[in-house]
């Protein structure tokens, strides 16, 4: 990870006035590529955005509470300025209700923390790019929170339909023009979708991601 001096030498001569964005993400390469690829899209010299990544040591270990740790020890290390963000990415479908709402209260004391939770998963997002979720019956709305794998060795319903839409689909490989492109029907879509913003999370199906994408987006 690069250092704070260099990332303050960045704002200093090239981000003068920029806020910072760091993101911890549960998923190791999805969000990363997404992101990365958004925000070389929307570059801006107001916001300067820089995405964690896990040790070789610690590539498995993605729980909420983990991801957070690795937001706390940055912040630990590295003074922040009154803009900037840190968020925190992770998926509904792996955890419980008593690990998510841990991490949701910690993060709702802390001024810099975000929590983008996805539910079932991340790439819930992925498919709003690209799927009208309102031309879906509630029945079909619940075989995507449920998000069920056809047998042991397949993969969940969601990352099958993602393959379906995209043509082809590989969490560490995929086409991220394809989505960056409808970056703005994404945002509708979850902003539609997430009936009560005031939760902590997205209690039915639904991803507080399109917060962050608008963050990056600077159309906050």
């Amino acid at each position: 990870m690069r250092s704070r001096s260099s990332l303050m030498r960045e704002r200093q001569e090239a981000f003068r006035d920029a806020r910072l964005i760091i993101i911890a993400s549960e998923g190791k390469d999805t969000e990363r590529i997404y992101f990365k690829a958004l925000a070389k899209e929307y570059t801006n010299p107001r916001v300067h955005v820089h995405i964690l990544e896990r040790s070789e040591a610690e590539k498995n270990n993605s729980s909420p509470e983990h991801v957070l740790k690795q937001l706390n020890n940055y912040k630990k290390q590295y003074a922040l300025e009154a803009d900037d963000e840190l968020w925190l990415v992770v998926d509904k479908d792996r955890w419980t209700e008593a690990m998510l709402s841990r991490v949701a209260t910690e993060c709702a004391q802390d001024d810099y923390m975000h929590m983008a939770l996805s539910n079932p998963c991340i790439e819930l997002w992925l498919l709003l790019h690209l799927v009208d979720i309102s031309l879906l019956t509630p029945e079909e709305q619940l075989q995507w929170l449920k998000n069920r794998r056809r047998s042991k060795n397949t993969d969940p319903y969601l990352k099958v339909r993602l393959r379906q839409e995209m043509g082809a689909y590989r969490e560490a490989s995929y086409d991220t023009q394809m989505l960056i492109a409808k970056v703005d029907k994404a945002i509708d879509q979850a902003r539609t979708l997430d009936k009560n913003p005031a939760d902590r999370w997205p209690q039915t199906l639904g991803t507080r991601v399109y917060l962050l994408a608008e963050s990056v987006m600077n159309k906050k």
